[in-house]
């Protein structure tokens, strides 16, 4: 059987994977992880906890990160619908902090994305009905959680009025963290 392959790394600690597909008269069957073949690429990923979150077309999740002990190393995956995945450094020295990264993830991409500590994430729902997979390297710690304003990135959101929860629309603007 075939193994994850990185297919690029657009950031220090990002990487996009090409995530095994099999289909048959059955259906189809797809690796999203898979620890031993990431460590022989130099990859140390190890999840604690995983979550799936559903979204309806326009919802906009983001953008998050766990700070000090809780920070984690993420890997996402779109196993139904279509997503903008957006990926943003929030770390105020780097010479990459909001420079986002963006990706179509979806059920027919069979891709993943692993995004190292100090970055925030978060995704806009393109089609009607989105899954989305997280496998974290630590516990989520509602302490130690933080976001920054989706709309204070420098990126050009597709869509300029999503579905957002009310604690996203509070987030800080990603310059106050300079």
């Amino acid at each position: 059987m075939a193994d994850l392959l990185i297919r690029d790394q657009p950031l220090p600690g990002v990487f996009v994977l090409d995530c095994p597909h099999f289909v048959d008269r059955r259906g189809d069957f797809t690796k999203l992880f898979h620890g031993e073949t990431l460590l022989a690429q130099g990859i140390a990923f190890t999840p604690a906890e995983s979550f799936l979150t559903r979204s309806k077309r326009g919802v906009l999740r983001g953008m998050h990160f766990q700070v000090d002990t809780a920070a984690h190393d993420k890997l996402v995956s779109c196993i139904k619908g279509h997503v903008l995945d957006v990926i943003v450094d929030v770390r105020p020295d780097s010479p990459h902090f909001n420079k986002p990264y963006s990706i179509d993830l979806s059920e027919s991409g069979h891709t993943a994305v692993l995004i190292g500590k100090g970055y925030a994430h978060g995704f806009l729902a393109m089609s009607e009905d989105n899954w989305m997979t997280y496998y974290t390297s630590t516990i989520h710690c509602p302490a130690l959680d933080r976001g920054v304003l989706w709309s204070s990135l420098a990126i050009d959101w597709p869509c300029h009025d999503p579905i957002i929860s009310e604690r996203d629309k509070q987030h800080p603007d990603i310059n106050s963290l300079r």
